[in-house]
């Protein structure tokens, strides 16, 4: 008798985490008397009896893939390259995926295909827990891809740290990936030597939406007031605003550029504001301005840039730059 895992539908009234991982075992159709004795009662050596070891049952169904890592090598090898099950089970359709997939014939070229990409050993868990769906892709189609980013003067270092840092990016066929390029250069006015450093620098700009990029460059046209080459610099220098979350950035600009006085110049100068806590900003520049030493104009004496403003750890703000104690900013942080 032979076993098929067959997917069982789940109950749409089961939470999706559940849902996703529900399968059963259904017989085939070969005759018993090819894989059970006779009879239950035939007698056997005393040597079969000691050779003979009980398996443990394939669970019939299950909610989770802990059950099957036991049964399968193919869980069992991901296992080891420390891929989280937990995390690939709530995936649509990846439990399913990896039990139906055989690790010498599907599992392991994969793998040395990543290996020879440049995916180090450590990162292979995380970006298979990430992409498990990277096991069903043609491997014509995923060199097709590599070849393609090499002919646009990636080179293999850079490669190697873009497919590890967006695990989905050899999902992308050769005219997406074009796309997104040509998207990115237009959009920004950028040369290609720039659009190749900017997606290398945040890979996941070729993968994600673009509609969080498009209405981010809107706003910093529009609502923010910066003009295209302002904003081309901004971006260049801090990819992440592209993708940042649209309150955080109108609110951080706000109290930056009406508050604190800071104009359009100086903050395509040093955009590094916007990646920072707005919280921490606004606590240092209300203990400067108590001190009388909110000055943010470079052409004025006791001048502070906005980059030391926020990217210095606490004691060297109070000590270097507001000139007092941690123990005093502590104390009037608890004013406020």
């Amino acid at each position: 008798m032979w076993w098929e895992l067959e997917p069982k539908l789940p109950s749409p009234s089961l939470p999706y985490a559940q849902r996703s991982l529900v399968v059963q075992i259904q017989p085939g159709t070969q005759d018993w008397d090819n894989v059970l004795p006779l009879s239950a009662l035939e007698e056997i050596s005393k040597e079969e009896a000691v050779q003979t070891v009980a398996k443990p049952l394939f669970p019939f169904e299950s909610f989770t893939l802990r059950d099957y890592v036991d049964h399968s090598e193919t869980l069992t090898e991901l296992v080891h390259l420390g891929v989280d099950l937990s995390k690939v089970e709530k995936l649509r359709n990846a439990g399913q995926l990896l039990l139906r997939l055989d690790f010498e014939n599907d599992i392991k070229k994969i793998l040395l295909f990543l290996k020879d990409v440049g995916v180090e050993d450590n990162q292979l868990g995380p970006f298979l827990t990430k992409n498990p769906y990277i096991f069903t892709e043609d491997m014509e189609a995923l060199e097709t891809r590599v070849a393609y980013l090499k002919s646009k003067k990636f080179d293999k270092e850079l490669i190697a740290r873009m497919v590890s840092r967006a695990p989905f990016l050899l999902m992308f066929s050769v005219e997406r990936l074009d796309n997104r390029l040509g998207f990115f250069q237009k959009e920004l006015g950028l040369s290609v030597q720039k659009t190749r450093n900017l997606v290398s620098r945040l890979p996941r700009l070729l993968t994600g939406s673009l509609e969080p990029v498009k209405e981010n460059l809107a706003v910093c046209r529009i609502e923010l007031g910066f003009r295209p080459n302002e904003i081309q610099h901004i971006a260049f220098k801090i990819p992440k605003i592209l993708t940042a979350n649209k309150k955080k950035l109108t609110e951080t600009f706000d109290y930056v550029h009406n508050v604190m006085g800071i104009p359009h110049h100086i903050l395509t100068n040093f955009p590094q504001v916007f990646n920072s806590s707005l919280l921490k900003v606004k606590e240092r520049h209300m203990f400067l301005t108590f001190l009388g030493r909110a000055q943010y104009d470079p052409k004025q004496p006791s001048y502070i840039s906005l980059d030391k403003l926020v990217s210095v750890p606490n004691e060297v703000f109070c000590t270097e730059i507001a000139k007092a104690s941690v123990q005093d900013f502590m104390k009037f942080l608890k004013t406020l």
